[in-house]
């Protein structure tokens, strides 16, 4: 039986347990086992004045993190645990962590992947630093940190607990970052409704702009979504039964696929507002929302295989512009629960990679950015220059 994780141990426990845990690694995959230090952190983390971990956003530079996170199986096919790989956009260093069966990847932030794992006993909460080669702890609890974001001015951590005992929702709880100070819940869990039946995961992700947070609850096949406006505590639902799935939060809208199993599947734009629609693609594949310097855009894979196309469509759904076919092995990177991983591209672009997940480790088919407004390609260290 592995040993509980004490919520109020000072900090040199908590330094030794989160290195035990993450130098657990696996020496045949592919990349670098990686022993982290502790990020020499002076003060909360993303304040510019203190030595260690960035979140803050990140420009077009290779410094920003990628990661990737794939399952681990036993002799019987089941869970074992989850191999994370994480790295620069340089792909000069990957650096390989195995994690319990209950854990989570998110970001990038910067230069920095937050992760969260639970070994049963208690969770962790790690922000990840592969340049700086260090981990600073977000958070312990005994309650289950079922999925987390970095707020957009990094100075806070936002979760979505679970009761350990009967993973019944506690709601999402924000916690300063960095510094002392005590988790306080600013959602409720949310209720039951019939029409989705029993709810099986909640997502986290911030609109465009930073102000809002959009909280996803999905059931089997469809999702409803509470919006929060952080400096408010604003809290609106979006609860229509045949929504799926949120793609992004941008210009007032959520932008989202329909109930459907699988794709392709129709992708609608809905004003938070009144609840308007506008169908934004019929048939979409694989689906990001991209800044661009005329706003942000839907952008999706479609049509056959053996054809496959880029696509983008403005939220208003007024303007669609053929971005060129997809290149051999490679696919729309998307982030979040669709990939299980996510680097950062620059505006006005987006990210081809292999099997449409991040992968900078020199293995396979390269990753390249093209560009959302007309199309051109460019590899990735020539576009950062």
């Amino acid at each position: 039986m592995r040993s509980a994780w004490i919520r109020r141990a000072g900090p040199g426990a908590v330094a030794v347990l989160a290195v035990g845990l993450l130098t657990s690694t696996t020496l045949g995959a592919r990349g670098h086992p990686w022993a982290p230090s502790i990020c020499p952190t002076a003060g909360p983390v993303g304040d510019p004045t203190a030595h260690g971990v960035s979140v803050q956003a990140s420009g077009p530079s290779a410094d920003a993190a990628w990661f990737r996170l794939d399952p681990i199986l036993d002799a019987t096919g089941a869970l074992a645990g989850q191999r994370l790989a994480v790295g620069g956009r340089d792909g000069r260093d990957q650096r390989i962590l195995d994690l319990d069966p209950e854990s989570f990847a998110t970001g990038p932030f910067g230069t920095v992947v937050l992760v969260g794992t639970d070994d049963g006993s208690g969770s962790r909460l790690l922000v990840l630093d592969p340049g700086a080669g260090c981990v600073s702890v977000a958070d312990t609890s005994t309650d289950i940190i079922r999925r987390a974001t970095i707020a957009p001015d990094g100075r806070s951590v936002v979760e979505s607990r679970l009761d350990r005992r009967t993973r019944a929702d506690l709601g999402i709880w924000r916690r300063p970052l960095g510094r002392d100070g005590e988790a306080t819940r600013i959602a409720p869990a949310i209720g039951p409704d019939a029409r989705f039946g029993r709810t099986w995961s909640t997502d986290l992700s911030w609109s465009m702009d930073g102000a809002d947070l959009a909280i996803q609850s999905c059931a089997e096949v469809a999702c409803r979504t509470r919006i929060l406006t952080l400096a408010t505590g604003r809290l609106r639902l979006i609860d229509d039964a045949d929504l799926g799935p949120a793609i992004g939060l941008a210009d007032g809208r959520l932008v989202s696929y329909l109930a459907c199993r699988g794709w392709p599947c129709p992708v609608v734009a809905v004003t938070i507002a009144d609840g308007r629609r506008r169908v934004l693609a019929p048939d979409a594949g694989a689906a990001v929302v991209a800044l661009t310097e005329d706003g942000p855009r839907l952008v999706h894979e479609h049509g056959p295989r053996n054809d496959r196309r880029v696509a983008s469509v403005t939220l208003d759904g007024t303007e669609t512009d053929d971005l060129g076919t997809l290149p051999g092995g490679l696919g729309l990177a998307v982030r979040g629960r669709w990939s299980d991983g996510a680097t950062s591209a620059p505006r006005d672009w987006i990210l081809l990679a292999p099997d449409g997940r991040a992968q900078f480790d020199g293995a396979g088919h390269v990753p390249i950015l093209r560009h959302v407004l007309d199309g051109h390609t460019g590899p990735i260290d020539e576009v950062l220059r």
